[in-house]
């Protein structure tokens, strides 16, 4: 009937205090569940994907790089190039968690990003700052403002892997 709460809905009822607590069981099980399964990669895959991404942003890098020289006269793709290169750089220390250090899995990363993690974190922090600029700056169409900002963003870039990168001649 109407108004009346039926036994499923009526608070003192067994079945509505047994629906009640099985919906509170449920959403706890699968906050665990998600919270076991975000912790669940295993490093390797974990470097793999940092890879990913690395090889990535080198690839933009690239592209833009042919553009700034004049090697190619387009700058349609600018944008995206920039904005991808922003897009990634955001949180990339967190590309680095413990557990997927040189000790663990084969990588170019050095053990100093562990080591001095601030300073890390630190680096990873301006190349998110000079990529926001970038972006911005082809946003603008500002060629030159842009031109100037490419290499801002590769010495950013020069910087971490010096201190943090294995060179591919080690």
């Amino acid at each position: 009937m109407f108004g009346q709460p039926s036994k499923s809905e009526n608070p003192a009822s067994p079945g509505f205090r047994y629906t009640r607590t099985m919906k509170r069981f449920l959403v706890l099980f699968a906050c665990a569940l998600l919270a076991t399964s975000a912790s669940a990669d295993d490093a390797s895959s974990l470097v793999k994907y940092r890879q990913s991404v690395m090889k990535s942003m080198g690839a933009h890098m690239s592209a833009m790089s042919l553009v700034v020289k004049k090697q190619v006269s387009s700058r349609a793709q600018l944008a995206a190039h920039a904005e991808a290169i922003r897009g990634v750089s955001d949180g990339l220390a967190a590309f680095f968690p413990a557990g997927t250090d040189p000790s663990r899995v084969t990588t170019a990363a050095l053990p100093a990003i562990w080591q001095r993690s601030a300073e890390f974190s630190a680096a990873a922090q301006k190349l998110q700052r000079e990529a926001a600029k970038l972006a911005a700056f082809a946003k603008s169409g500002d060629a030159r403002g842009f031109d100037a900002q490419f290499e801002r963003v590769g010495a950013a870039c020069n910087e971490c892997h010096k201190q943090f990168r294995k060179r591919d001649s080690d």
